[in-house]
């Protein structure tokens, strides 16, 4: 799945090819019986990436690497597929102009990358894409392969070359491992087998190698790259150490432990940075048995890195076309203290506490917009009271009752010649608040929260 939260592994676990003829199916072993429902618990999210909200800073994070080498890759206007979409991280290729599909095993994984930009989604085994032949200039997949069983992974990749036209391109990042690495499934006994799946559902695991050879099965052409040999994030350096058991120094990981949101940014900006230099630079990594780049064709490659790249389009204003001035991008609009840092990528969507205000400028404003949702537990039950309002007076009150995103658009009143500003006051207000996890450790989350808002604009006269 392409998850900003999904992991890369450690060279701890071995290829499966043996055991995998010995077990029928490692979701049922693992006791995994709806797949799909698997991963919608853990991939499917609210998190907002729509195109035109990507920080050009953005291309730096080593969380976007995968998706930048994706990006430069991918032709201008081409029609792009995506396999197991996830929540959309790919919905960036809108800004060179790409038609994007995705197709996803979970329905609201495909609605959440709908929702993020991409031009189509649909709901899908890979093994039976719902296309017609010669459809798509590129196929491409991130952290997906992995999550494949061995004996499914040829009818996928035949399902790969089936709607892929004529000299087109399937890139893929795909999860490794090490055939020298201490175990194996069939060396894990049933407990240990569920907690090394239930992290990520991994269950397709291959060495480097062994994924170049059965791409060639399917394609004259087939180039990789190992990577993330040097370069992860703070949030997968702790998940190698204390999920899969990787060795890193101890006082390296409580320093990581340590960081603040700003400071975790600054760790993965310049982790990125390395990454991006590694590739522009054409530095050959040595096989790490955790990840790989690969590209395949029925006609002669172009080069690895960068064949199309074209960054410009990353560079945009926070103008809209229509006239609307977004305010999760402007340097000048003002988020009070009644807000959380944004806590999700690209960083525009914010959980509001009890209440929340916004300060700008805008001359002549004619309208606001604005996206909501929450969490809050018993909504159909117990509907969330919510109003705004503009410079202390009240624009509307409303209720949420149902889960999911909803478009907000509120007129503004004319005001009257004497009294017209261009400073403005956006207040939001929640008539309760709860706390996500109050208890535990890991996962402990005691904020008061009661929604989360972005994609706010507003337009004016002018």
């Amino acid at each position: 799945m392409s998850d900003v939260r999904q992991s890369l592994l450690s060279t701890h676990y071995s290829s499966l090819i043996t055991s995998f003829m010995q077990k029928d199916n490692l979701y049922e072993q693992a006791g995994i019986a709806d797949v799909a429902e698997f991963y919608r618990t853990k991939f499917v999210s609210d998190e907002v990436l729509d195109p035109r909200y990507f920080k050009a800073l953005d291309r730096f994070d080593i969380r976007f690497a995968r998706t930048m080498w994706v990006y430069d890759n991918v032709r201008a206007g081409s029609e792009v597929l995506e396999l197991g979409c996830g929540a959309g991280m790919l919905a960036l290729l809108k800004r060179k102009g790409v038609t994007l599909t995705g197709v996803d095993l979970s329905d609201e994984c495909a609605l959440a990358a709908r929702r993020n930009g991409y031009d189509a989604t649909f709901s899908s085994q890979l093994s039976r894409l719902p296309f017609a032949a010669a459809s798509f200039d590129y196929v491409v997949s991130l952290d997906v392969l992995g999550h494949i069983e061995a004996d499914e992974k040829d009818a996928v990749l035949a399902e790969v070359k089936r709607v892929l036209r004529p000299g087109g391109v399937t890139l893929h990042g795909i999860e490794c491992t090490d055939h020298a690495a201490l175990r194996n499934y069939d060396e894990m006994d049933a407990e240990e087998l569920r907690r090394f799946i239930e992290v990520d559902g991994h269950v397709g695991l291959e060495e480097e190698q062994e994924h170049g050879a059965r791409f060639l099965r399917f394609f004259p052409y087939v180039a990789w790259e190992p990577r993330y040999a040097l370069c992860l994030s703070s949030e997968e350096f702790l998940k190698q150490a204390d999920k899969y058991g990787l060795g890193f120094e101890d006082d390296f990981l409580e320093y990581l432990r340590g960081l603040s949101f700003k400071e975790r940014r600054a760790f993965d900006l310049a982790m990125g940075y390395v990454f991006a230099k590694v590739s522009d630079l054409g530095i050959q990594l040595p096989k790490s048995g955790l990840y790989v780049f690969l590209k395949a064709s029925d006609a002669p490659l172009g080069p690895f890195y960068n064949e199309h790249r074209d960054r410009r389009a990353l560079f945009s204003s926070a103008e809209d076309p229509k006239g609307f001035v977004c305010l999760d991008r402007s340097k000048d609009a003002r988020f009070d203290d009644g807000w959380y840092e944004p806590n999700m990528l690209p960083p525009v969507a914010r959980w509001m506490g009890a209440r929340g205000r916004i300060n700008f400028r805008a001359p002549g404003l004619t309208e606001i917009v604005l996206d909501i949702t929450t969490h809050m537990q018993d909504l159909g039950a117990r509907p969330l009271g919510i109003e705004l309002l503009l410079n202390g007076d009240k624009l509307c009150a409303f209720s949420l009752w149902r889960y999911g995103w909803l478009e907000l658009r509120v007129l503004v009143p004319e005001a009257p010649t004497a009294e017209a500003s261009d400073e403005f006051e956006l207040e939001i207000r929640a008539d309760r608040t709860w706390q996500p996890r109050p208890t535990g450790d890991e996962t402990r989350d005691d904020r008061e929260l009661s929604i989360a808002v972005c994609n706010i604009a507003v337009k004016s006269e002018r």
